[in-house]
């Protein structure tokens, strides 16, 4: 069974890229990646490209409701 992974303050995905080549165990069910000092949110532009279809937020952090996160592992 796989572990379900949010990944937070994500960068440009390579926590993700860690866990994925260690192990097929792990799945990110969600991300999310913002840097509020910048206007154009490069790291999260990366992140989308690279793993396009993911369930990622470009959002203040402070800002998401519990709620919204799936439930997880890791």
């Amino acid at each position: 069974m796989a572990k379900r992974v949010v990944e937070l303050f994500a960068g440009v995905g390579g926590f993700r890229l860690g866990l994925e080549r260690a192990s097929s165990e792990f799945e990110v069910v969600w991300s999310n990646q913002f840097e509020p000092s910048t206007k154009v949110q490069h790291a999260s532009r990366v992140y989308e490209a690279r793993f396009p279809n993911s369930n990622h937020r470009n959002q203040d952090i402070s800002s998401v409701q519990s709620k919204e996160i799936p439930d997880h592992d890791l």
